[in-house]
């Protein structure tokens, strides 16, 4: 009897047991994945970011906090990943991937864990490293034409009717055209649609070693820059992006080059205003700007990267139309750029039309050699001062210069 007795109590006991055992098996599999963002300027868009990631976080049993704001996150996440810590994922511009990727501060993602296709070419090659993903995209941006339809009706389809418009509509008081004249980020769609280029890209990504700015392309673009200048003295050479925009919102600038930033401050300004893809160039080839990518990655020395990453692919796909919801951000995702909301939005088509005609910014340490060479020729070619062959030729070589020293 006592034996019955005892064997029925190890029964009774045994189904509590299971249940103690696959509650602590859940327990442990339940992870807390941080997220360091990129929104601090942007609380409508970090809560945006928070709601999604508490549903995936809902969906997997998981949790995820977000740091909130964390002061020079760029930097801060380099030092605190190289001694295995930060967070499991941070936001960041692509540009600065490869200088995170190439020291080993950031996870590529597992193979076959992506469908590329599911987004616009643009959005892959700027998380690309070495033929590698190593982020996530959730957002672009690019520079267009402005046009103030009080002044012109329809953008120019041509840097001819352009020019032609542009002149006919300068007087003492309002200007036909501006950009920031000697900011290689916007010549940069010149030099590109004729040809040029700074590193070539391959299916690895960017190649350091192929420079293209001393090319027939590159110096042609410098050359129709300096003639928007000089010959069609379309734009003062000291010209700057606060100068172009300020102007263009108090009905002094007819049209201008800017990008999605500037779209608040005109709307608020009233500025009825247009957005259009820069014009098709004389050689039949469309304007080509650099694109800028919001990218999520995942930290290398994370102890939950495959986690990580799972939430990573979740955001890339569910957060694109709340972050355009909540701020106007265009997304890569090719479902989210064709949805009805984001195409009846003159500036985010604009954006969409121009990015897909442009090319990622490089995200190779090596860009960084860039910005001060073309910035300081460029000042020089629209100011008449040296030739864009000459111009070509000594930022190129100052930059190979710097290459080869610095890597």
């Amino acid at each position: 009897m006592a034996r019955r007795t005892a064997l029925a109590l190890v029964l009774l006991t045994l189904p509590v047991a299971f249940v103690a055992q696959a509650t602590a098996r859940t327990t442990r599999a339940s992870v807390t994945i941080t997220i360091w963002d990129g929104f601090s300027a942007s609380p409508r868009e970090r809560a945006a970011l928070n709601r999604v990631a508490q549903a995936w976080a809902e969906r997997t049993g998981n949790r995820v906090v977000n740091a909130g704001d964390v002061n020079d996150r760029i930097n801060e996440f380099r030092t605190a990943a190289r001694t295995g810590r930060g967070p499991d994922v941070i936001q960041l511009p692509h540009s600065n991937l490869g200088s995170l990727a190439r020291p080993g501060l950031l996870a590529p993602a597992p193979s076959g864990f992506v469908t590329r296709r599911n987004y616009d070419s643009v959005g892959v090659t700027a998380v690309t490293y070495e033929g590698r993903l190593f982020g996530l995209p959730i957002g672009r941006e690019t520079y267009f034409l402005y046009f103030n339809r009080e002044h012109v009706r329809a953008a120019p389809r041509t840097w001819r009717a352009l020019i032609a418009t542009a002149k006919r509509l300068t007087n003492g008081e309002r200007a036909g055209f501006l950009w920031d004249t000697a900011n290689f980020y916007y010549a940069y769609n010149w030099v590109r649609g004729f040809g040029g280029y700074v590193f070539r890209v391959t299916p690895r990504g960017f190649d350091a070693r192929q420079l293209g700015i001393n090319t027939p392309g590159g110096i042609r673009g410098l050359q129709f820059v300096q003639d928007l200048v000089q010959h069609h003295k379309l734009v003062p050479a000291g010209t700057t992006s606060d100068v172009a925009e300020s102007s263009f919102a108090t009905g002094r600038a007819a049209m201008i080059i800017s990008g999605p930033w500037a779209a608040r401050g005109f709307r608020e300004g009233g500025v009825d205003f247009g957005a259009a893809p820069l014009p098709i160039l004389p050689n039949g080839k469309p304007s080509a700007p650099f694109v800028g990518v919001k990218t999520l990655a995942v930290n290398r020395h994370s102890r939950n990267a495959s986690t990580a990453w799972n939430l990573v692919r979740y955001l890339s796909a569910r957060l694109p139309m709340p972050l355009f919801r909540a701020s106007g951000r265009v997304p890569v995702l090719k479902s989210a750029s064709a949805s009805r909301a984001v195409q009846r939005n003159a500036v985010a088509r604009a954006t969409i039309r121009a990015s897909n005609n442009g090319e990622a910014l490089p995200n190779i340490p090596a860009m960084a050699h860039v910005w001060g060479p073309m910035g300081d020729q460029l000042q020089l070619v629209v100011e008449a001062k040296t030739t864009p062959a000459a111009a070509a030729r000594s930022a190129q070589e100052r930059i190979a210069r710097a290459i080869a020293q610095g890597g």
